[in-house]
């Protein structure tokens, strides 16, 4: 009873402080600003019975026979732990907007704290919903509550990183329903049996390919992953702390939930599971070490954090490949990803919310202990000894070890990743360190939830594997498992100090150096300059024609020049259309389109 008391409470509460900052709008001004900063400053209470839950109640059930198809939540070892992580960082999100002085506060602070307790609504509803209505419920809420978030501040980059958010969102939402109703139309309506009734579908090979679009437009997964890079600068730091922190989290809950991992006897076949598995291992390996490569060449610190997030996240997607690849390896495999995003969470939300408490408190006696955070979440990050990072990956590193690429251990590919993410974080310090201070005097939450985090960073993870998750089993100690973690970093440092000898000594570009070589959203840009490349050559070759035309006195003539007129201005209209919509998406959609094909070919669903 009390579980199920918790649980209500968990989803209900952030909804109702929400409800509420929504009626103060239709109340007077002066009325209006009191209940909602009221609201605002007391919604961090809100998060409080999900975190309850996860310690007093790890079994907790509630079953509504009545609500829509028969609603079910449910807590497992994996939502228990993602649901305290989600709790965490949306408290402090709340806390950071809302617990400063007045001249201080985050601008709508009350409007961004309304979409923070519906995004945690839904966050945490899509951990723990136990069947697929209110799972695809709880995963739309979230999904496009978030675009709140992103369009924030209303400038220009928000309007756009939104509109591309959507679009994706759309995509995702889409691909996740479409797989969802087949899931359930072969007996999988609550999530427990999803994998089994995936596994036994006729349509097995795009249900998996749905599946792998879907969570992954949420997961980072690349094609997948333009929208991060965008939306990451524009939203507020707090909104960012989430979004990278606990909502990418979403994606790998879906696949946990609802892919044949594991499965014996898969519609699909061994050779169509091993040819989704090896689709989103190639996919998760590109965004690794692909997502460095563009970040480096970032000049704004929270972009460089969104590839950070990308590579991690593809980190973890390796994972899940390996899970699809081996049945026998799924259960310790999903266990080190579930570990690793628990990880991944605190200390990526840490440096986040770091961002604005670096340029607000790091100098003076401050700028000991924001040192201190920063450098320590950033060690996380990289897999440093001693620290959740390298608890996260000795864990990764022995469920692994069996897979092969292109004849390597995937054991040995892996550990390059903190290679990466070393060279990721040197260049956020260095842009950290470049940026503008403007010093606060006043302990406020914006720095105790930062403190906060990075203390639950140090702790939570050791604690979720060692109690909360079976299989994860312990660190070991022995001087080769400390030097494992400790090479990759070394490796990482030598080559960051390789490039900032010859970046002194001029021979890098200084546009590379500045941060203008690839602006960030990359895929999506590249396919903006390309259009609009194509639009301006047609607009050309049409003013020459109707400058040929003008050159007639018939009135043949006249009535071309009139149409190649109309037809001129009908391009520099188009043209002006794709600069405001900034993208089709139309590479995203060809690269997404090849993968369902692929993985229904080899599924044998032709």
């Amino acid at each position: 009873m009390l579980g199920a008391g918790l649980l209500a409470l968990s989803l209900l509460l952030p909804l109702t402080a929400a409800a509420l900052i929504v009626f103060a709008g239709t109340l007077p001004a002066a009325r209006a600003h009191r209940l909602r900063r009221r609201t605002a400053m007391l919604s961090p209470v809100t998060v409080l019975p999900a975190a309850a839950l996860t310690v007093a109640a790890p079994g907790a059930e509630l079953e509504l026979d009545w609500l829509l198809f028969g609603t079910v939540f449910r807590m497992d070892a994996a939502a228990r732990a993602l649901v305290l992580i989600a709790a965490l960082l949306y408290g402090a999100a709340l806390t950071a907007v809302t617990w400063v002085k007045l001249r201080h506060a985050e601008r709508g602070s009350g409007a961004l704290s309304g979409f923070l307790l519906v995004c945690f609504a839904g966050n945490i509803g899509t951990y723990l919903a136990a069947d697929v209505v209110s799972f695809y419920l709880a995963f739309s809420v979230m999904s496009f509550s978030a675009a709140g978030l992103v369009v924030h501040y209303r400038t220009g980059a928000a309007r756009r990183a939104t509109r591309i958010y959507l679009v994706m969102s759309v995509l995702s939402e889409t691909a996740v329903l479409a797989a969802l109703v087949l899931t359930a139309s072969a007996g999988g309506y609550l999530v427990a049996e999803a994998p089994a009734a995936v596994a036994g579908s006729e349509h097995a090979g795009l249900i998996v390919a749905l599946l792998l679009i879907g969570f992954g437009v949420k997961a980072g997964t690349v094609p997948l992953h333009v929208w991060l890079p965008l939306a990451h600068p524009a939203a507020p730091p707090a909104a960012s702390a989430v979004l990278s922190g606990a909502m990418v989290k979403a994606g790998l809950v879906g696949w946990l939930r609802f892919l044949p991992a594991g499965e014996a006897g898969s519609g699909l076949g061994p050779d169509g599971l091993s040819a989704a598995g090896h689709t989103l291992l190639v996919l998760a390996l590109l965004g690794a070490f692909a997502a460095v490569a563009v970040g480096v060449l970032q000049s704004d610190p929270k972009v460089v954090l969104a590839y950070s997030t990308i590579s991690q996240m593809g980190f973890i997607a390796c994972l899940v490949a390996v899970a699809l690849l081996v049945p026998e390896a799924a259960g310790p495999a999903l266990t080190a990803a579930v570990l690793y995003a628990v990880h991944h969470g605190l200390a990526k939300g840490a440096l986040f919310l770091g961002v604005p408490v670096v340029k607000h408190y790091g100098r003076g006696a401050s700028g000991v202990v924001v040192l201190i955070g920063m450098a320590g979440a950033g060690l996380a990050v990289a897999g440093a000894p001693l620290t959740s990072g390298a608890y996260g990956k000795y864990v990764a590193k022995e469920a692994v070890e069996d897979v092969t690429v292109l004849g390597l251990g995937l054991d040995q590919l892996l550990p390059l990743v903190a290679t990466g993410s070393t060279l990721l974080l040197i260049r956020f310090a260095f842009v950290m360190w470049a940026s503008e201070r403007q010093a606060r005097r006043s302990f406020d939450g914006e720095l105790g939830s930062w403190l906060a985090v990075c203390a639950a960073g140090v702790v939570v993870p050791w604690l979720v594997g060692a109690a909360w998750l079976p299989g994860a089993g312990e660190f070991s100690w022995t001087a080769a498992a400390l030097w494992a973690a400790t090479w990759p970093i070394v490796l990482g440092l030598a080559l960051g100090a390789g490039a900032w000898r010859l970046a002194a000594a001029g021979r890098i570009p200084a546009r590379l150096a500045s941060g203008e070589a690839v602006e960030p959203g990359d895929l999506i840009v590249a396919e903006e300059s390309a259009a609009v490349r194509g639009w301006r050559h047609t607009s050309r070759a049409l003013e020459a024609g109707h400058q040929a035309a003008g050159s007639l006195r018939t009135a043949g003539a006249r009535g071309a020049r009139n149409l190649a007129e109309r037809a001129r201005r009908g391009v520099a209209s188009a043209e002006d259309s794709l600069g405001s919509w900034e993208g089709s998406g139309v590479v995203v959609l060809v690269l997404t389109a090849v993968t369902v094909l692929v993985v229904m070919w080899s599924g044998g669903v032709w």
